[in-house]
C-alpha cells in the first residue's frame, strides 16, 4: 500500500533524559540531533510529504526554564536548517501561530519557507506552535471573511481554508513516547489515517523502527469508514 504523507509526533524527549540520567530538559537537545537523521531516512523512501509535530500550543505551559531552552534550541535548529538549505531538494514549509515566537525566528520561518517554496523534493511540514484546534479556528475565520462569497461549504471543501490546504492527508501516523493519543495534532486532516504507537522514546527512534513502521503499514487495508 503506498505511502504519500507520513506525519509524526515526536513525543519522549524528557523521559529519554530522565532514563539516562540527564536534566530533563536536555532531551530536546538529542531529539533534535536525532530529526535531521530521520528526515534523511525517510527520504530514502519514495514518501512525498513528511509533517513533524516540532512546538506544539501546550509547550508553553512548561517551566520558564525549559520554554527558553526550547526556544533556544528552535533557533538553532532554524540556523542548521538554512545553513543545509543548498544541500537537498526539501520543500519545507511551516504551520502554527509564529506570533509568540521573537521577530528572528519569525523572520527565519519566513525565509526558509521562500526560499525552498520551489524545489522538487519532498515536501517538510514543521508544525511550530500548532494546535489542531488553532487549525480549525483558523480554518473558521477564513471562512467568515469570505462569508460574502460563500453561500455553503462542503465538508470536501474545508482543508482548502486550514493551514494544510493544498496538502494531502497523512497516510500514516507515528507516535514515540508510549502515549496513545493525538494530543491535538492534525485534527482534521488525520480522520482515517493509520496509526502507530511506540513505546520507544523519540531519541532513540531510529532507521530499523522506521523500517518496521513502514512494513506494518504496508500490510494494513485502509477503508476509509465503509
Amino acid at each position: 500500500m503506498e505511502l504519500n504523507h507520513l506525519a509524526i509526533i515526536m513525543d519522549g524527549n524528557r523521559r529519554w533524559a530522565v532514563l539516562n540520567n540527564r536534566p530533563s530538559y536536555e532531551g530536546h537537545r538529542f531529539g533534535a540531533d536525532n530529526l535531521w537523521k530521520v528526515i534523511k531516512d525517510v527520504d530514502n523512501y519514495s514518501i512525498n510529504y513528511l509533517t513533524l509535530f516540532v512546538f506544539s500550543t501546550e509547550n508553553w505551559k512548561r517551566s520558564q526554564k525549559e520554554i527558553l531552552f526550547l526556544l533556544a534550541l528552535l533557533k538553532k535548529f532554524l540556523d542548521d536548517l538554512e545553513s543545509k538549505i543548498e544541500d537537498y531538494n526539501y520543500k519545507i514549509r511551516f504551520i502554527g501561530d509564529f506570533s509568540e515566537f521573537s521577530k528572528k525566528i519569525q523572520q527565519k520561518i519566513l525565509y526558509i519557507n521562500k526560499i525552498t517554496n520551489k524545489k522538487p523534493g519532498m515536501t517538510i511540514t514543521l508544525a511550530l506552535n500548532y494546535g489542531g484546534r488553532y487549525d480549525i479556528v483558523c480554518a473558521i475565520n477564513n471562512i467568515l471573511k469570505n462569508s460574502d462569497k460563500l453561500k455553503h461549504i462542503k465538508q470536501e471543501g474545508f482543508k482548502d481554508f486550514t493551514l494544510n490546504a493544498g496538502i494531502p492527508d497523512p497516510d500514516l501516523l507515528i507516535r514515540t513516547g508510549g502515549e496513545k493519543r493525538l494530543s491535538n495534532f492534525l485534527l482534521w486532516d488525520l480522520a482515517y489515517t493509520e496509526l502507530i504507537f511506540l513505546p520507544v522514546f523519540w531519541p532513540d527512534f531510529n532507521k530499523s523502527l522506521l523500517d518496521k513502521c513502514l512494513k506494518d503499514y504496508s500490510k494494513r487495508t485502509r477503508r476509509y469508514g465503509e
